[in-house]
């Protein structure tokens, strides 16, 4: 391991999981954030179904 993983090894080696979240409070991180919304997709044609949709590609 290089000497600055080391380091940083060495200076979070005794955090406790209270001071994790102190540190991150006062940077503003919010406890009760919300998970950002799944973004709609459109949904796959079911296998075998036909899709016209046609394509001229060769595979070299």
């Amino acid at each position: 391991m290089s000497d600055p993983l080391h380091r940083i090894a060495d200076a979070v080696a005794d955090v406790t999981e209270s001071n994790v979240v102190a540190v991150l409070t006062s940077l503003g991180l919010q406890r009760d954030r919300q998970p950002a919304k799944k973004a709609l997709r459109t949904p796959l044609p079911p296998p075998g179904a036909p899709s016209g949709v046609s394509s001229n590609v060769e595979w070299v």
